[in-house]
């Protein structure tokens, strides 16, 4: 709401004027209208008045406390304080508005200005402070509402525009009489007119007369002639002779002739299309470059330079120039930087044919054709002539106008390309953006050196809202990076007074330039931050601006003040200051290891100088503070309130931090300590990046930068295990997934479920694919790392749900091949863990863990019934394992342990059904097993097993049973509940349900040596089903039908109905707290110790109690009095031992027996279900 409309004048010599208001306010807002402005529609008679144009206005609010909800009953309220809260308002014209933050705890009711202005007209928006409600006593969630991304403008979204140059020209045209773009482009990057032409009236329209030029010039005049730009309309002719009279001037090869020609390219490689290729035609450059003519630095460079034209650079690709450019690399007299500029004119030379043919290909090579553009903006003259070719050369042109038409996605930036899946559509997008950017550039370069404020304010705004597009800003900020570039944002920060609107576009540019740390790395920038005085900036505030001084000061120090920074204790959390310098101080070090030839040892060397010795040590430990600073962000309690933009720092720090350990470690001695340390960073880093990325509503760069670091954690390990695993096997992969298996089961306030989770997705991504081609190189591998890890695995693997158990058997397998047969090693585990688990559900226990049991053996069921399906690869092996007889036999325990609880499942069922149909099943105790769950499911009606079918695999696994071997008890117990089951649930037996039926029953009584009872089914029940029988058997069973009738009798009894397990469990967090509490230990006696362990056990003593004896004993020594001491050596030392016996009770209990003070618990030696019975013991501990 508006709280105040005013137009103050200050008064006296301090130039003060003053707002009261009327109650306590918290003020949100404050819009200064320019002179003449009418702030209200409704009130057309209010007219603005403020001047200057422009000026800064220092702002006091008086602090008035405001209560909180817990202060609402008026027990304890704030004093209201005498002071004043500065700030300071920088008005550079226009209807500006100032966002103002007041805080929770604070409002004002007076506000004053000072400042150098006249008059000014101003609106004060806010809301009057009321009294606090009540304290919130319940919560209501409710939706997030949140606002769609909007999309760029199409006005500047020059990827997709025909012409990218064409939001230049419009704003070129904003200057009255301005030059055409490429005249701007080759005055700005590449020809620099002197001061002496800008004085001319005639500039910018200076051009250079070729026409007019004497017969016999030499190659110094023609040099010094294309100081200025050539006509775009000098007739052809006259370029013609112009090139052959610098061909006539060539003779014998010397130093100066090379540079010379070597400037006239360079100088014309940005003029009309037309010069550079007469040039190239008339001179014979065999007869002026040679080895010995390039060895100088500034020639090649030039020529460096020069061949960024397309028609240079293929006429200096060919084989007797390239063979001059590995001579002069070879040539050991030759300089290191001219050895430098040969390798990269080699390459230039090389990437111009690759970005060429890029433009047109749709297969071309893309990466290296982005990396080419991104060399060529990272040099001022070079740029520009690529720029200008771009612009001017229409075969160029026309590859970009013909490429494909653009898409409707946003557009991506390739300045740091992803190693594969770019498209011929995304280069040619980013190639446009490129040159629209750069075009822009151009602009904003000629309007600040007029300058033309106008012109100069716009394309700076353009500037600062492209920094915030993904895709345009990584181009605006690589750009901005040329020096000319620097220097000028240097120069409008410096001298801001008054303010302009330009100045405060350069200090926002400069802010958002400054959050990538490679920008330090210009020592044109770094001088720019350290030229900032204190409280001289309009923006940027001032503990920004120490920040980003310090920051500066680390770059400009080099690698020692680098290695000092990632060296300092003395920030107690990761703000954005200490980000800010570690992220400097990597670009510094990365820069020197990957720019000089020398660099390791430079940097190892910087160390040592000062005092610093194992850097690899204390890289790992910033990667452990970064780690856990951001498990404490995203842990499960609430964090304290942090700085804005502080998780994404830090992954960036965490993206350029990471690849630092894999350079350093071929140089250091690490311990196996401290890689276990680094290797539970990674991870770490690993998972809170995907909590960042579960909500995809952040903006686009926090987004970037989870996925980011989450491939570089993947790179790093693989690089780190590979690395270390050559010396020795076990301290390689083995290591590595040992680590993570551990750290799995580890989890410090996080969700453990998640933690696992994002865990197993490190480790597959760890494991190598199994593919064919690579079966014999996988051996090698799954042999030096699997039977190390095998404990591990086991334990981590318990843990797991259900797919990924699955998917990791199949990837497991995949990579094994048969060599180690790991697949059925984690399937026999699995089913003896599941046997264990098993045994407790017929114990009699009826509490939660009784629950999480059932539920962990019908995870464990589920498991094996997706293995055993037909429809997976591993049906066969799976069935295969659980033949055998260690398999069987923990499987029959399941069953047997199932049936006896009166507990089934759908996927016991399931396993029944195929181990039935299935020809290898050959245990005796598992055939019977698999009958009895087989009847055992047509009592429970969830199931909806079909009886016909039912029976018949029944019948046909027991057919396969000698006589001797049934049990025939358990299968009488059997068949008569599931007869009273299916004669009471009331349906209409098929005929072929009961002709199978009867079937079964017909071939028990053959078995029978008489007659027997069918326990549980009751005589109405019986009766009911012979009516059945009578009706829908064939009439030649009736036989059959009448020994069955004849042989068994029906007997009721009061057993307990099956019960099916259900696929879901749910737990309210107080039964689960006591199952997440670590298992209580068993009492028991201390082992004795050795005498090798014991320091006493050393010494030979006769006889072994003398010692006690002996008065030279401190503290033991004894007055004997009379005949005490002659007694003493009379009495045997065994009769002198009076320590009891050990305790028989706690030795009892330890082997099993209950003890009197501590309740038994599920989780005893004997009980497999205790700690690690359902994977929340030390799977997910909380230390």
């Amino acid at each position: 709401m508006l709280l105040q409309w005013c137009n103050l004048q200050p008064l006296g010599p301090s130039n003060l004027a003053a707002i009261r208001f009327a109650s306590p306010c918290k003020v949100q807002s404050v819009k200064i209208f320019p002179t003449g402005a009418k702030p209200f529609a409704n009130c057309p008679d209010i007219i603005a008045r403020t001047e200057p144009d422009s000026f800064f206005m220092d702002v006091y609010f008086n602090a008035h406390p405001i209560s909180s909800s817990s202060q609402a009953d008026g027990k304890h309220k704030l004093k209201a304080p005498n002071a004043l809260i500065p700030t300071v308002i920088s008005y550079s014209g226009g209807q500006t508005e100032f966002s103002i933050d007041m805080g929770a705890d604070f409002g004002t009711r007076l506000m004053i200005v000072r400042g150098d202005f006249e008059s000014v007209s101003m609106a004060i928006y806010g809301e009057i402070s009321s009294e606090p409600a009540l304290a919130v006593t319940s919560y209501t969630p409710g939706l997030l509402q949140l606002s769609d991304p909007v999309s760029i403008s199409p006005a500047l979204d020059l990827a997709k525009a025909p012409d990218p140059t064409y939001l230049a020209k419009q704003l070129l045209a904003l200057i009255p009489d301005a030059p055409p773009l490429n005249i701007v482009i080759r005055l700005m990057f590449c020809l620099k007119p002197p001061n002496d032409d800008w004085d001319l009236p005639e500039f910018p329209h200076l051009y250079s007369d070729l026409s007019e030029e004497e017969l016999d010039i030499d190659l110094d005049s023609a040099f010094r002639c294309l100081s200025r730009p050539v006509a775009d309309d000098i007739p052809l002719e006259s370029l013609q002779r112009f090139a052959e009279k610098v061909a006539d001037a060539i003779g014998p090869m010397d130093d100066t002739q090379a540079y010379l020609v070597a400037g006239i390219l360079c100088r014309s490689a940005s003029q009309h299309p037309d010069f550079a290729q007469a040039l190239m035609q008339s001179i014979e450059l065999e007869n002026v470059f040679d080895v010995s003519s390039l060895d100088d630095e500034d020639t090649i460079f030039t020529l460096l330079d020069a061949s960024t034209n397309p028609d240079v650079a293929r006429l200096l690709n060919s084989d007797w120039f390239k063979d001059i450019l590995q001579s002069l690399e070879a040539l050991p007299t030759a300089q290191r930087e001219v050895k430098k500029g040969a390798r990269r004119l080699t390459a230039r030379l090389r990437d111009w044919q690759i970005f060429e043919s890029a433009l047109s290909d749709s297969d071309g090579d893309f990466l290296d054709a982005c990396r080419f553009l991104k060399e060529l903006g990272s040099e001022e003259k070079s740029f520009g002539i690529w720029l200008s070719c771009m612009t001017n050369h229409e075969d160029l042109l026309a590859s970009m106008r013909n490429g494909p038409p653009p898409s409707q996605g946003p557009f991506t930036s390739l300045l740091d390309p992803p190693s594969m899946g770019i498209s011929h559509h995304d280069f040619i997008e980013f190639v446009k953006a490129y040159i629209g950017v750069a075009s822009v550039l151009a602009v904003y370069a000629w309007s600040d050196s007029l300058p033309n404020d106008n012109c100069r304010e716009q394309t700076l705004g353009v500037l600062r809202l492209w920094q915030d597009v993904p895709g345009y800003r990584e181009i605006v900020n690589h750009l901005l990076l040329l020096r000319q570039m620097t220097f000028r944002l240097e120069c409008m920060t410096t001298d801001n007074d008054p303010p302009a609107q330009s100045g405060i576009h350069a200090e926002n540019v400069i802010l958002n330039l400054v959050n990538e740390p490679r920008c330090y790395l210009s020592s044109h920038f770094v001088k720019c931050i350290r030229s900032w005085q204190p409280f001289s900036l309009t923006y940027i505030s001032e503990e920004e601006r120490i920040s980003l001084a310090r920051a500066a000061t680390i770059a400009d120090d080099g690698l020692p003040g680098a290695i000092n920074e990632l060296l300092r204790s003395d920030f107690p959390t990761m703000n954005s200051d200490r980000i800010r310098g570690l992220r400097v101080a990597l670009a510094v070090i990365v820069h020197e290891l990957e720019e000089d030839e020398t660099g390791d040892w430079n940097v190892l060397e910087a160390g040592w100088k000062e005092q610093v010795y194992g850097l690899m040590f204390h890289v790992i430990d910033v990667v452990v503070s970064v780690s856990q600073e951001l498990k404490g962000l995203c842990s499960l309690t609430m964090t304290q309130p942090r700085e804005q933009g502080v998780v994404e720092q830090l992954l960036l720090l965490s993206n350029e931090l990471l690849p630092l350990v894999v350079r350093l470690e071929p140089l250091s001695v690490t311990t196996s300590r401290s890689m276990r340390n680094c290797i539970t960073a990674v991870a770490d880093i690993f998972v809170c990046a995907d909590l960042v990325l579960l909500p995809p509503t952040g903006p686009p760069s926090f987004m970037q930068a989870g996925k980011h670091i989450r491939q570089t954690c993947v790179d790093v390990l693989l690089a780190l295990a590979e690395s270390r695993g050559v010396q020795s096997p076990k301290q390689g992969p083995a290591f590595f997934l040992r680590t993570l298996f551990e750290h799995g089961l580890r989890t410090n306030n996080s969700d453990p479920a998640h933690h696992i989770v994002q865990i197993y997705t490190l480790i597959d991504r760890l494991i190598p694919s199994g593919t064919p081609e690579a079966s014999e190189p996988h051996s090698k591998w799954v042999l030096s790392v699997i039977p190390f890890i095998l404990t591990d695995l086991g334990a981590f693997f318990r843990a797991l749900d259900v797919d990924r158990k699955f998917d990791f058997v199949d990837r497991l397998a995949a990579v094994d091949n048969g060599t180690l047969h790991i697949g059925e090693w984690l399937l026999m585990e699995e089913l003896k863990h599941m046997a264990g688990i098993a045994m407790l559900l017929g114990g009699g226990m009826r509490d939660s863990h009784y629950t999480v049991a059932q539920h962990e053996v019908n995870l464990s069921l589920q498991f094996c019934a997706r293995l055993m399906d037909p429809s997976s690869v591993h049906s066969s092996m799976c069935i295969s394992t659980i033949c055998t007889p260690e398999a069987s036999h923990a499987l029959t325990d399941t069953i047997s342990s199932m049936l006896s609880a009166r507990l089934h499942s759908k996927y016991l069922a399931q396993i029944a059904r195929i181990l039935a149909s299935s020809t290898r099943l050959s245990d005796l105790p598992l055939k019977l097993a698999v009958v009895l769950t087989l009847i055992r499911s047509t009592s429970v009606t969830e199931l909806s097993m079909t009886l016909g079918e039912t029976f018949e695999s029944a019948l046909s696994v027991l057919s396969t049973v000698n006589d001797s071997d049934l049990a025939l008890d358990r299968l009488l117990w059997e068949f008569g509940h599931c007869l009273s089951s299916i004669a009471g649930s009331g349906e209409t037996l098929d005929s072929l349900d009961i002709q199978s039926i009867v079937a079964a029953l017909d071939w028990l009584c053959n078995k029978l040596p008489g007659p027997s009872d069918l326990p549980g089914l009751s005589w109405d029940k019986w009766d009911k089903l012979c009516d059945m029988f009578e009706n829908g058997v064939l009439p030649d069973m009736y036989g059959s039908l009448k020994s069955i009738k004849g042989k068994l009798t029906p007997l009721p009894d009061s057993s307990i109905p099956t019960t099916l397990i259900p696929d879901a469990l749910s737990l309210s967090l107080h039964v689960l707290a006591p199952l997440l509490q670590p298992p209580t230990p068993v009492p028991s006696t201390p082992n004795r110790k050795t005498p090798a362990r014991d320091v006493l056990g050393l010494v030979a003593l006769s006889p072994p109690t003398a010692l006690l004896r002996s008065p030279a004993i401190s503290g033991l020594s004894k007055l004997y009095t009379r005949n005490d001491f002659r007694e003493l050596r009379q009495t045997p030392s065994a009769r002198q031992n009076t320590s009891r016996l050990p305790s028989l009770h706690v030795d009892e209990f330890e082997l099993g027996a209950s003890s009197p003070l501590v309740q038994p618990v599920a989780g005893g030696p004997m009980d497999p279900m205790g700690a690690q019975g359902f994977g929340l013991g030390p799977a997910f501990s909380m230390q």
